[in-house]
C-alpha cells in the first residue's frame, strides 16, 4: 500500500511505496533473530526488537557501532529515494511502523544472503541505515507518528500490578471504615 503525498508538505506525508511487501512489523524480531547464525544481523534483529516494544532510540544508535562502515551506502540510499520520492521526502513523517519494516525487510534479505536490493542495486546495509536514520528523526520531528506496539506485560508484571490494586483497595476499604467509626 502506498503512504504519504509525495506533493504535499504536511507534516506526516512521507512517502513510500510499500505495495505487496511482507508487513514484518507486525512479527516480534526477536523471533527472527532465532533465524540467523550471523552475528551482526541477529543484534541487529535483537535491537529493533527492543525498539519496536519501547520506542527508545538509543536501541538503533547502538547499531552505529556495528555498521559504522555502511555510512557511504546510507548516503547512496538517500540520494536514490531523493530521486524515488522528493529530495527530504522522508523527513516529513509517516506511521513509525513503516520504516521499521522497511529495516525489518532488509534484515530479512540479509540473512538470507543478498546484499544488494533488487529494485534499487544499492546495499541492504545501507537500506537498513535509512530506516535507522529515519526512526531516530522521528522520536524528535514526528512523534505522534508513534504507532508501535506496547510490550506485553509478563506474567509477572500482572501479579504485581494485581497486588497494588488489591493494597489500593485495601487502603480505601480502611479509610471508610475509619470514616464510618468517626
Amino acid at each position: 500500500m502506498a503512504v504519504g503525498d509525495v506533493n504535499s508538505d504536511a507534516k506526516g506525508s512521507g512517502a513510500r511505496f510499500n505495495t505487496g511487501k511482507v508487513p514484518v512489523e507486525l512479527l516480534p524480531f526477536r523471533i527472527l533473530a532465532l533465524t540467523t547464525e550471523q552475528d551482526t544481523v541477529k543484534e541487529a534483529f535483537y535491537k529493533l526488537d527492543c525498539y519496536q516494544f519501547s520506542g527508545d532510540v538509543r536501541y538503533l544508535e547502538s547499531l552505529f557501532q556495528d555498521l559504522q562502515h555502511h555510512w557511504s551506502d546510507c548516503a547512496w540510499v538517500f540520494d536514490y529515494g531523493k530521486r524515488k520520492y522528493a529530495e527530504w521526502n522522508w523527513l516529513k513523517g509517516m506511521n513509525w511502523s513503516i520504516p521499521l519494516a522497511c529495516a525489518g525487510r532488509h534484515l530479512m534479505k540479509l540473512r538470507d544472503g543478498e546484499l544488494l536490493d533488487e529494485e534499487s542495486g544499492l546495499s541492504h546495509w545501507g537500506h537498513l541505515m535509512c530506516n535507522i536514520v529515519m526512526l531516530i528523526m522521528y522520536a524528535e520531528v514526528y512523534p505522534e507518528g508513534n504507532d508501535l506496539p506496547k510490550k506485553p506485560a509478563s506474567q509477572q508484571e500482572i501479579l504485581d500490578e494485581l497486588k497494588n490494586s488489591h493494597k489500593a483497595q485495601v487502603e480505601r476499604m480502611k479509610a471508610e471504615l475509619i470514616g464510618y467509626a468517626n
